[in-house]
């Protein structure tokens, strides 16, 4: 698995993400079930600078699923999606566990996340995580503080993202390149056609 942050570039991407889920799936993402409108609306309203969006890839670099971290005054908001053919790889875990670093090397001193009390994965990640956990009116609270990063943690962190960078485009030529290569073999395996003979 490949967790990288997302650019402006890859706008689109995210929508079809967001675009794809089913009724139930958005209202576990959005506390609400939104039409297809509102959420092309959303995603065209994302920050992709001041923002965080990650992305989590497959092997043939296909997105399983995404994370938000929305900067705020005092602490900043976090989202999680997975696809739901996914769900069950601890992916949800993997991209809470790298939000949560990106947010404390980017100088963020608490995060938080709201979700529907009845969204039993997003609670479980919260917990793992190490969230405190509220509850009121159908609706969850999680939220955290954050310890800013060593030297040590800096480090390590501008080379693990350097790597998944590298790693997500390596894995996206070699997708590339393998259904160039698909193409050719089948383009040799057709029969050639002989021009029929003139009378």
């Amino acid at each position: 698995m490949i967790i990288r942050p997302l650019t402006v570039f890859e706008r689109e991407a995210v929508k079809t993400f967001y675009l794809a889920l089913s009724p139930e799936d958005r209202r576990k993402r959005f506390c609400c079930t939104l039409s297809d409108d509102t959420i092309s609306g959303y995603v065209d309203r994302l920050n992709f600078v001041r923002d965080t969006v990650l992305g989590a890839f497959d092997e043939r670099a296909r997105m399983m699923g995404l994370a938000e971290l929305v900067r705020g005054p005092v602490a900043s908001e976090m989202a999680f999606s997975v696809r739901p053919d996914k769900r069950g790889q601890k992916i949800g875990t993997r991209l809470i566990e790298r939000l949560i670093l990106r947010a404390r090397m980017c100088g963020v001193r608490k995060v938080f996340v709201m979700f529907l009390s009845d969204n039993t994965p997003m609670r479980r990640m919260a917990t793992r995580a190490g969230m405190a956990l509220s509850s009121a009116d159908g609706e969850a609270h999680a939220q955290l503080e954050l310890a800013p990063p060593s030297a040590q943690e800096l480090a390590q962190w501008f080379f693990e993202e350097s790597l998944s960078h590298s790693g997500y485009f390596g894995t996206l030529g070699m997708v590339h390149w393998g259904s160039l290569v698909t193409q050719s073999e089948t383009a040799a395996l057709q029969p050639l056609k002989v021009p029929a003979a003139a009378a």
